[in-house]
């Protein structure tokens, strides 16, 4: 039997350097929205590019909440300032990079519906595939899941994610000193490793990645950092401690890799930065979880079972 019903929806989108994509998408999503009880709410990292005014355009003020704040406190902050503001039973978590087909809304509350206690992947296509929900990888640790995965999905991508409120709360949300990239697969592993599971809906999103660092070579150095510092935070944070002493090793030869891979891109320096820091940073950042960690049970019980 369902202990969380469906009593509405909030769409959650976090907002850096997006006025020109926003303007491009909104539209969509305002008439996908059409007249279901669909709420909206904009955490505005970075208010002067007129965000605010694309919004005012296409919602009355009655039914979304802008919340911005220029100290940019991040990916994952937003969210969570954003999910805060909610009132619903569920949040759609969305980026403002995501076209919305006209149906798109009406499939997404029919799924919510129909099992309103399971956390949704939503697909995106970009970058010429298709990709539904969050997977491990040996080298990334976690990445994009293609859509023609025979395995289920660890859990939903921050880009097109629907949580219940209550369990987004529960888990403590996005964890924010991640910053960014990398925030949504820190949760699903937290969620997957408490017996929390991810349904993928048949809904493929068009999404343009990456608007917001784009052509700002400075931005890309910071997302080398973050992500390299990441995957180590995330790996702390969330495993066990057998699983961690196999992990190292592996991990160990996976940034090897992806030094060389960074090297080519020129950015070795900002890599090898967020590399350090991850491993100073690992130990505080895995005392701040108290819950259950993803270890070999719960890492037999993803590679073995299939989806749907």
């Amino acid at each position: 039997m369902n202990t969380t019903p469906f009593t509405g929806l909030t769409i959650v989108t976090v907002l850096y350097r997006s006025g020109e994509m926003l303007a491009q998408t909104l539209p969509t999503w305002a008439r996908s929205a059409g007249e279901l009880p669909v709420r909206f709410v904009f955490a505005d990292n970075w208010p002067q590019d007129g965000c605010e005014k694309v919004i005012a355009e296409h919602f009355d003020e009655a039914r979304y909440e802008y919340l911005p704040d220029s100290s940019n406190p991040g990916f994952a902050a937003g969210c969570n300032r954003a999910v805060a503001a909610a009132t619903t039973s569920h949040v759609l978590l969305l980026n403002p990079d995501v076209w919305l087909p006209d149906d798109a809304l009406d499939r997404i509350h029919a799924a919510i519906a129909a099992d309103p206690e399971t956390p949704i992947a939503v697909g995106l296509a970009m970058h010429g595939g298709e990709y539904v929900g969050i997977s491990l990888n040996p080298i990334s640790l976690f990445i994009d899941r293609p859509a023609s995965a025979t395995r289920a999905a660890l859990g939903p991508s921050g880009g097109a994610a629907v949580f219940p409120t209550e369990l987004f709360h529960r888990f403590g949300g996005f964890y924010e000193h991640l910053f960014a990239w990398g925030e949504d697969a820190d949760l699903a592993l937290r969620l997957y490793a408490s017996g929390s599971r991810t349904r993928a809906l048949d809904l493929v999103l068009p999404h343009a990645g990456g608007h917001s660092v784009e052509g700002d070579n400075k931005l890309q150095g910071f997302r080398a950092f973050l992500l390299a510092r990441n995957r180590l935070l995330v790996a702390a944070r969330t495993f066990t401690w057998p699983l961690m002493l196999v992990a190292i090793p592996v991990l160990a030869v996976a940034h090897l890799a992806l030094a060389a891979r960074r090297a080519r891109q020129g950015l070795l320096r900002p890599f090898l930065r967020g590399v350090g820091r991850g491993l100073l940073d690992g130990p505080a950042a895995r005392r701040q979880w108290k819950g259950r960690r993803f270890g070999f049970a719960s890492l037999y019980g993803y590679l073995t079972v299939r989806r749907a």
